[in-house]
C-alpha cells in the first residue's frame, strides 16, 4: 500500500462547499450520489452504485455543520469510514427515504428558504417526497458548481490518483510481459486483475479486445485466442484507496510490429502529446479537445471523437470533460487523462492509449508516462 495520506477528514471538501452555498444563498445541500456521499462524508458505500434505491443523504446546514442520513444496514460500517458525528438512519422498506432526509432539515430548523440538491442524480420519486413534506422549501439543482469544486485535487487526492494510476499501468505491463501468443483474451485479463488486486486494487472494469474486436467501442475480453501480428487494445480501471479510480488504456501487438502498426501508434503517441501542451491554468478546456482534433489531422489520422479526455477521482468521467463546447477554465490541481483513440476498419485495427495529468501553475505533469511504442506480447 502506498504511503499518501488516505485520511477521511473531509474539513477542506466541506468548507468549499460551505462557501458554495453562500455565494448560491442555499440554506443547506442535500446530497446524495455515490460520488458526492463519499467525496464529502469520506465513506464507501457500494450499495450507493449497485442499489441505487437503497439512497444515502449527506447533509450540510447552513452553520457549516454536517450530517449523514443511511440506511441502518449501512451505519456501522459507515460511522468507521466518516470523521461526521451527527448520523441518522432510516429502516429499509419501511421508512422512505426522502422523507426521512426531510424530517432531519425540519427538526434543524429548515423548513423553508433554499436547498440545493444534485437534480441528475436524486430520482423524481424522491424529488417529489422532499417537496411534499417541506412545501415551502425551494429545491436548487447545483450539479454543475458541485462538479466544478470537486474538479481541484488536493495533494492527497493527486497522491492517490498518481499511485492507482502508476499500479493499473504496472499490472498492464507485467501481465503482458508473461503472456504469449495463443493465450487467450480472458487469460491476459484475469492476470491484469491478480496484479491490480496484489497493488491494492478492486477491479471496476476492463475493456479488451484483439484483432477486429479491438474496433467495439466497450467489448470485453472472451475466449479468443492472441494471434501474431493482431493489435489489441485494453482500456481498465479500478479502485484504490476504497473510493479513488484509474482509468488507464494501452494498445499492444501480438509478436512483431508492421511498419505500418510502428507508424500508427507513433501518429498516437503525437496526438495525445499535443493534447498535454495545450494544457495550463486559465485556458479553456476546449482548448484541449482542438489541440488533439488538429494533431490527428496533421498525422493523417481519421477522427470521429466527442471528447478526448474528462477529470477524474471518486467519479470515473469527472469534470472538466474536454468536449469542443467546454470553456470551463483549467486550474492548477486539476487531474485529466487525455484518450486519444485511431479505429481503422478497413485494416480492423483500433489504437486507443490514455494518461494521467495533473495541471500545475506552469503547464502540466505527467502521472504515468505516455506510451510511445505498441506493448509486445511475446516479444
Amino acid at each position: 500500500m502506498a504511503t499518501v495520506n488516505t485520511s477521511t477528514d473531509r474539513t477542506e471538501q466541506r468548507a468549499r462547499l460551505s462557501s458554495l452555498m453562500e455565494s448560491l444563498g442555499l440554506d443547506a445541500v442535500v446530497l446524495s450520489s455515490y460520488q458526492a456521499v463519499s467525496y464529502f462524508a469520506g465513506t464507501h458505500i457500494m450499495t450507493q452504485v449497485s442499489l441505487p434505491d437503497r439512497l444515502e443523504f449527506f447533509v450540510l446546514f447552513g452553520d457549516g455543520s454536517p450530517a449523514l442520513l443511511l440506511c441502518s444496514i449501512e451505519t456501522g460500517m459507515a460511522k468507521t469510514q466518516t470523521d461526521i458525528d451527527e448520523i441518522a438512519e432510516y429502516t429499509e422498506f419501511v421508512d422512505v427515504p426522502a422523507e426521512a432526509a426531510a424530517k432531519l432539515l425540519a427538526q434543524r430548523g429548515v423548513t423553508s428558504g433554499r436547498i440545493g440538491f444534485e437534480a441528475r442524480r436524486l430520482h423524481s420519486e424522491a424529488q417529489a417526497d422532499l417537496r411534499r413534506v417541506l412545501p415551502d422549501v425551494e429545491l436548487v439543482g447545483i450539479d454543475d458548481a458541485l462538479e466544478q469544486l470537486q474538479s481541484v485535487k488536493t495533494p492527497s487526492e493527486i497522491d492517490m490518483l498518481r499511485f492507482a494510476a502508476e499500479s493499473t499501468l504496472a499490472a498492464v505491463l507485467g501481465a503482458a510481459a508473461s503472456a504469449k501468443p495463443g493465450d487467450t483474451e480472458l487469460s491476459v485479463c484475469a492476470e491484469i486483475t491478480s496484479r491490480l488486486m496484489g497493488a491494492g486494487g478492486i477491479y471496476n472494469f476492463m475493456v479488451f479486445g484483439s484483432g477486429g474486436r479491438a474496433i467495439g467501442a466497450h467489448v470485453e475480453a472472451t475466449d479468443q485466442p492472441l494471434r501474431e501480428g493482431a493489435i489489441w487494445r485494453i482500456d481498465l480501471g479500478a479502485r484504490f484507496f476504497e473510493t479513488i479510480n484509474s482509468d488507464l488504456a494501452r494498445v499492444g501487438v501480438v509478436g512483431e510490429p508492421s511498419s505500418r502498426q510502428e507508424e500508427v501508434v507513433s501518429a498516437l503517441h503525437a496526438i495525445q502529446h499535443a493534447g498535454y501542451e495545450a494544457m495550463e491554468p486559465g485556458r479553456p478546456a476546449c482548448d484541449v479537445f482542438f489541440a488533439v482534433k488538429n494533431e490527428y489531422q496533421r498525422q493523417r489520422m481519421p477522427f470521429s471523437m466527442p471528447h478526448v479526455g474528462h477529470g477524474l477521482g471518486i467519479g470515473l468521467h469527472e469534470a472538466p470533460i474536454l468536449e469542443p463546447g467546454n470553456r470551463t477554465p483549467l486550474a492548477a490541481g486539476m487531474v485529466l487523462n487525455v484518450e486519444p483513440m485511431v479505429i481503422l476498419p478497413d485494416e480492423g485495427e483500433c489504437y486507443h492509449t490514455e494518461d494521467l495529468a495533473v495541471v500545475t501553475p506552469e503547464g502540466y505533469e505527467l502521472l504515468t508516462p505516455p506510451q510511445e511504442a505498441l506493448i509486445r506480447i511475446g516479444d
